[in-house]
């Protein structure tokens, strides 16, 4: 978790509430891997001995634990995460509120009429989005657990596909993920700034139309707005080409594992792996990681464009010598 993020969770008295779901959700897609991975070894096995008529109940076995799972995660998701989302937004819109009727005039001179409104919309919206969007902080925690025991267990099952699966997935999940996505906060940020500006210029012409036309101002407001509307398309692109080019090399490691495992799954057989249904367990293990690093990537691409928003209540928060 960044440490802005962090900062503005303790600082509205949520931080031990948010830990507490973050722990109570993520083994979630491990043991879902885990069911995944065994059912499929099982129905093999009942295949290949022809015993064909335990298939059902082997069948209604993994769905009970599968549903159990499910409502398990449903039931964290729907009595605690959504009254943490709501919990979120009113704690710290009413945080910023008060931050802004504590200071006085001079003070919050610094800041627009633009500014203030979107720094207690949009940006609380991004602290939200960061943190409770799928895809993100949360959904990235638990895929990052996915991806540490499913790491684990592969490495315990096939020692050589573990290693052909960590020499594709790493250099590409630090291209991706860390070197191509850095500068998004930058641009989301710029774009934030573009966005109060276009909101400063956008008041004048729905509450003083009258007045722009007395003094001709029509033409000076509108170049405004335009010109603050392309800068937020401006920056905006920066950002989704930096995501488009992430997503491209986090699909590239994909694909590539896909064709080293069908070059190298045959050697496979017979060393470390017994027959088709381990082989089909262990690949089932190495999907699981897979996935887990397309979500964090996913993830992190979400909070980096999400972050310019937490990095502009800090600095409200922060301002006039208030911590």
């Amino acid at each position: 978790m960044n440490k802005k993020v962090w900062k503005i969770l303790k600082d509205i008295g949520m931080l031990k509430f948010f830990i507490l779901i973050l722990l109570l959700r993520l083994p979630f897609d491990f043991l879902n891997g885990v069911i995944s991975a065994n059912m499929l070894e099982s129905f093999i096995r009942l295949a290949e001995k022809g015993q064909s008529e335990n298939l059902l109940k082997t069948f209604g076995t993994f769905l009970l634990f599968t549903v159990l799972l499910f409502g398990y995660n449903v039931t964290i998701w729907a009595a605690i995460s959504v009254k943490a989302d709501m919990l979120l937004q009113k704690r710290l819109r009413n945080r910023l509120l008060n931050h802004i009727l504590s200071r006085n005039g001079e003070e919050m001179a610094a800041y627009s009429a633009g500014d203030l409104i979107t720094r207690l919309n949009n940006d609380v919206d991004r602290v939200n989005d960061y943190l409770t969007t799928p895809v993100n902080l949360m959904h990235t925690a638990i895929a990052t657990f996915n991806i540490v025991f499913s790491s684990v267990i592969l490495l315990i099952l096939n020692p050589s596909l573990y290693i052909l699966t960590i020499l594709v997935t790493v250099p590409f999940f630090i291209l991706s993920s860390i070197i191509i996505i850095r500068k998004i906060p930058y641009y989301r940020k710029k774009s934030q700034e573009s966005y109060a500006n276009y909101t400063n210029w956008i008041e004048p012409v729905i509450n003083a139309n009258d007045s722009i036309n007395v003094f001709d101002g029509e033409e000076i407001v509108l170049k405004n707005v335009e010109e603050a509307s392309k800068e937020i398309l401006r920056q905006n692109v920066k950002a989704h080409t930096l995501t488009a080019w992430s997503s491209f090399f986090n699909i590239i490691s994909g694909n590539l594992g896909y064709v080293l495992l069908l070059l190298c799954g045959n050697s496979m057989m017979g060393v470390g792996v017994k027959d088709y249904a381990q082989l089909l367990k262990i690949t089932q293990y190495r999907a699981e990681m897979m996935k887990g690093s397309f979500i964090v990537n996913a993830g992190l691409n979400g909070m980096k464009t999400n972050l310019a928003g937490a990095a502009r209540i800090e600095e409200m928060l922060d301002s006039d010598g208030e911590k």
